[in-house]
């Protein structure tokens, strides 16, 4: 009984100490730094006025996020984040651009091309033949 009544104060024990060892005035410090860096990654992304550079720097933004969730011992929220706000949103952001301008160019091409095509056939520009 004496070993397994050890064994369940150790067990007991092992928690109160991983809790101690993550509080006190360092990890205090670690944590308001981490939030400090993440306020700043959050304010140059919305500073940032390239649409293609602000995908890059969202997903700096989301590797920050993640290191954060890890300080704060949510490794599977700091794993989720990373895999979503570092790749997977700013990847969709770039593809979407992408998509856009060249749906503005083509759109834009034929446009003109109807244009000049109707202009040099003589037909349109409300006039009829005499």
């Amino acid at each position: 009984m004496t070993a397994t009544a050890t064994a369940l104060s150790t067990a007991s024990a092992a928690p109160a100490a991983a809790l101690d060892a993550l509080s006190g005035p360092l990890a205090d410090a670690l944590i308001a730094a981490a939030l400090g860096l993440v306020a700043l990654m959050a304010t140059a992304v919305v500073l940032t006025r390239d649409t293609v550079r602000q995908a890059i720097v969202l997903s700096g933004y989301g590797m920050v996020l993640g290191l954060l969730f890890l300080i704060l011992q949510a490794p599977d929220v700091a794993m989720s984040q990373i895999g979503v706000g570092t790749v997977l949103l700013p990847l969709l952001v770039v593809l979407a651009l992408h998509a856009t301008r060249r749906y503005r160019h083509t759109t834009t091409t034929d446009s003109r091309t109807a244009r000049s095509k109707s202009g040099r056939k003589g037909a349109g520009g409300g006039r009829t033949p005499r």
